[in-house]
């Protein structure tokens, strides 16, 4: 591919992708059940991965363990996450998701899930295995050019 043409599926892609979020980002936002983006993640991240420190948060999140630990402190003061100390080792802290984070992530979880379905449901099967094909290629490649 050329320049040329790069340049302008750059510029498509720039466009329909603004697009795109200037309607799905409100909803999703409004779906999330109060929670931000990187809250939403944050627990999605413990309910999968189970509890973490906040230097693991972090690097997960990209971002400074000092950005984590005002996110968590949100989150702690709501009840969503509890801050569990080490038995051998004081200084180390782990973060753990609550039930009341459990059952709000699962009904934020739910929510969202119906906002990008309604979108989704548009597209045909091979369309949507192409954009799914796609977004986890250009994840592999973030997460590789960072490294």
């Amino acid at each position: 591919m050329d320049q040329k043409d790069l340049d302008q599926a750059i510029e498509r892609l720039q466009i329909a992708f603004s697009t795109t979020m200037r309607k799905l980002g409100p909803e999703l936002a409004e779906s999330s059940a109060d929670l931000t983006g990187p809250q939403f993640y944050i627990l999605s991240l413990l309910s999968k991965k189970g509890p973490r420190s906040v230097t693991e948060l972090a690097d997960n999140m990209c971002v400074k363990p000092s950005a984590i630990t005002a996110m968590v402190d949100r989150l702690l003061k709501h009840g969503f996450v509890q801050r569990d100390r080490d038995e051998h080792d004081r200084r180390v802290v782990t973060i753990r998701l609550t039930e009341q984070g459990a059952a709000i992530l699962q009904q934020a979880q739910r929510k969202r899930k119906e906002v990008v379905q309604r979108y989704l449901r548009h597209l045909t099967p091979d369309e949507l295995d192409a954009l799914v094909r796609l977004f986890e290629k250009l994840a592999r490649i973030a997460t590789h050019e960072k490294e």
